[in-house]
């Protein structure tokens, strides 16, 4: 349901008996198993063995220490996400143990962005869904090829960039309309190439805050995406956890409103009072200090804060934010790996974007970035 323009999304997870029918794809003699059909453009390249994203797909080497880090999304949420890795420095970069040493933990590193300027969550409210699963796989394949161009008007001024060793997913949209589908297509060609999502990393960590026979509740300070796209996608993990039930609660925080307590008022004001199991955030300029402060206030019996919000915080309450999980991903899919360029120096960005050719259909084109280039109706 919606109040005051903010979707508020309550998903009841019934456990059925009912099978889901198998999808199955024939790649030379061995069979691939998928519990639904991917979307066409992926079984396309599946199929095709002859195709230039079928021969890249199935014989990348995400392991090479030369490629980058990629960051899909939209240019402010690519911008962000490409902030917080470059300024980390939570690890001691000899030892991999948590403790900053003054060297950032992605010291000589490549991370490019790759911005959009089509509107994700219009696309999921205007049921545009299948378009932005294709759209999301053509982001990765693009991530994962060398080329580009350096103007739209100029085929043949193609430019080189590195490769993808990681890719995140930065908008919770594409994690939601077209993971599956990169997940798909990669295992059914065999790639590697890890895919981070930090919806999927904030989700993954309300689901282990389940408890059996209990109502999970969850609550979203959600960033640029219609905060529907985390119910729905909950949904989906706790039903795997075998939890009855999920209250999961998604706000946009005004600009400047203490973000707790500016949450808190909006939950309690919809008509809930179940206290709070967690609560993800998983938009990047919230102050999570501000709120660990406001945490430590409100659960506190010398103030009178803890009368009145106190009582929505349940016992273990915890706070996931977006920045530190994507970060600890990265750092540790990269060492676990040994894919690390190592060399002493500070990280780079490089700054692409993704636009529609205009004389092919639906293919894509990555394009160095310029300002000038983009789409004046975005």
């Amino acid at each position: 349901m919606k109040k005051n323009g903010v979707t508020v999304i309550i998903v009841i997870i019934l456990l059925a008996a009912a099978g889901v029918a198998a999808y199955y794809l024939l790649r030379g003699k061995s069979e691939v198993v998928l519990s639904a059909p991917p979307v066409q453009y992926v079984s396309e390249i599946i199929s095709n063995n002859s195709s230039s994203e079928h021969l890249m797909v199935r014989n990348y080497n995400a392991d090479a220490t030369a490629g980058a880090i990629f960051i899909l999304g939209s240019k402010g949420r690519c911008e962000q996400l490409a902030g917080v890795l470059m300024e980390s420095d939570v690890y001691d970069n000899v030892d991999g143990s948590s403790r900053p040493d003054g060297l950032k933990d992605f010291a000589g590193e490549t991370i490019c962005t790759v911005a959009n300027f089509t509107g994700f969550g219009d696309m999921v409210q205007n049921g545009k869904g299948g378009e932005l699963r294709e759209l999301t796989v053509r982001n990765v394949l693009a991530a994962m090829d060398t080329l580009c161009y350096v103007s739209p008007y100029d085929r043949s001024g193609m430019g080189k960039k590195p490769g993808a060793k990681l890719v995140v997913l930065g908008s919770a949209c594409m994690t939601e309309c077209g993971l599956y589908d990169v997940d798909s297509l990669f295992n059914a060609l065999g790639c590697n190439l890890p895919v981070i999502s930090p919806m999927q990393l904030l989700l993954d960590e309300a689901a282990r805050s389940a408890k059996a026979g209990k109502v999970l509740t969850v609550g979203v300070i959600s960033g640029n995406a219609p905060a529907e796209v985390y119910g729905s996608f909950l949904d989906k993990k706790v039903a795997k956890a075998g939890v009855d039930s999920v209250l999961c609660v998604g706000y946009h925080i005004p600009a400047g409103e203490n973000p707790l307590i500016s949450f808190l008022d909006y939950y309690s004001s919809c008509g809930y009072d179940k206290p709070l199991d967690i609560l993800l955030v998983d938009d990047l300029s919230v102050d999570i200090d501000q709120i660990n402060e406001s945490l430590k206030v409100i659960t506190s019996v010398m103030n009178a804060e803890s009368m009145t919000y106190g009582n929505l915080i349940a016992p273990g309450f915890k706070v996931a934010d977006t920045g530190s999980r994507v970060s600890k991903a990265t750092y540790h899919s990269l060492r676990s790996r040994n894919v690390f360029t190592h060399r002493i120096s500070q990280p780079r960005k490089l700054d692409y974007m993704i636009l529609p050719r205009e004389d092919a259909g639906k293919e894509m084109m990555l394009l160095q970035y310029n300002e000038r280039y983009i789409p004046q109706n975005d």
